[in-house]
C-alpha cells in the first residue's frame, strides 16, 4: 500500500498518542514498594478483598479507624506503605479499592462497607481521593470524626466551612497538580478548625509510591522523606482526634 503524506501523519500521530498513554498509565502504577509491605507479623495483620486492603495492629489499638481513598487512576497499592505505617502507630487503616480506580464513581461504597454508627472513623485520601473524602463528609456531615486531605486543592466545588470536623490538609511545595495558590484559594471552604501543613520540597507524586505523574514538578526531597513527614502530621492529627473522646 502506497502511503501518502496524510497517512504517514496519521500513523505518526496515533503512534505518539499510544506511546503517551502507555507512559501515562505506567506512572500511575505502584513502584518500588518496600519489601514485605503486605506480609503479616506479630505487630501487623494484613487482609485483602475486592473492596479494600486492611492493615490492622495486633497490639492495643486506638478506637478510631482510618479510611483511605486512593488518587484517581492510581494503583491503590501505591499507598500501602503509608497505610501500613499508620497501622504501626495503632490505627487500623482501610485502603479502599475504587472501581476503575476512580474515586468519584465509587466513594459512596463506604456506607455499605462500614457501620458508621458503631465505630469512629477518620476519612481522607490523596488528590482525587481527598476530593471525594471531602464530598463524602459534605453528604454525610455527622458520619466521620475527622478528615484529612493530601495533595489536593479541594474542597473546591463544595463548602465545608459550616462544619467543625477536625481537618488536616497536607500540601507540597512542588506539587504540579495542586499548586500552593490553588490550595490557598479554597482555604475558606475548609471546616472551621482546619490545619494546613506545607511540605517543603515535596511534590504530588511522592504522596504515594508512584512514577512522576504528568504535569507534576520534580521534588527537592526524597520519596522516603516526604512519606515520613506526611506520616508524622497524619499521626499527630489522628492522635488529637483520638484524645478528644
Amino acid at each position: 500500500m502506497k502511503l501518502n503524506k496524510h497517512n504517514v501523519f496519521r500513523i505518526i500521530w496515533f503512534s505518539l498518542v499510544t506511546v503517551f498513554f502507555i507512559w501515562q498509565w505506567s506512572t500511575y502504577q505502584s513502584r518500588n514498594l518496600p519489601k514485605d509491605i503486605f506480609s503479616e507479623n506479630d505487630q501487623i495483620s494484613v487482609t485483602e478483598n475486592k473492596d479494600e486492603i486492611i492493615f490492622k495492629p495486633n497490639f492495643t489499638q486506638n478506637t478510631s479507624e482510618v479510611i483511605f481513598f486512593q488518587g484517581g487512576l492510581t494503583d491503590p497499592k501505591a499507598y500501602a506503605p503509608l497505610c501500613r505505617k499508620i497501622a504501626e502507630n495503632g490505627f487500623t487503616c482501610h485502603l479502599i479499592k475504587m472501581a476503575w480506580r476512580l474515586p468519584q464513581y465509587d466513594y459512596q461504597k463506604v456506607s455499605k462497607l462500614f457501620d458508621l454508627r458503631s465505630r469512629k472513623y477518620i476519612i481522607g485520601g490523596h488528590s482525587q481521593g481527598g476530593k471525594m473524602a471531602a464530598q463524602f463528609v459534605y453528604e454525610n456531615p455527622s458520619s466521620m470524626t475527622g478528615l484529612f486531605l493530601m495533595g489536593t486543592s479541594h474542597p473546591r466545588d463544595i463548602n465545608l466551612s459550616n462544619l467543625s470536623i477536625p481537618t488536616l490538609k497536607v500540601y507540597a511545595e512542588k506539587d504540579g497538580l495542586a499548586s500552593i495558590p490553588e490550595v490557598l484559594e479554597y482555604e475558606e471552604k475548609l471546616p472551621k478548625n482546619s490545619t494546613l501543613i506545607l511540605i517543603k520540597g515535596g511534590n504530588h507524586s511522592q504522596f504515594g509510591y508512584l512514577g512522576k505523574l504528568f504535569m507534576d514538578n520534580s521534588a527537592d526531597i526524597s520519596l522516603e522523606n516526604q512519606q515520613k513527614e506526611t506520616l508524622s502530621y497524619l499521626i499527630k492529627h489522628f492522635n488529637t482526634i483520638e484524645n478528644t473522646f
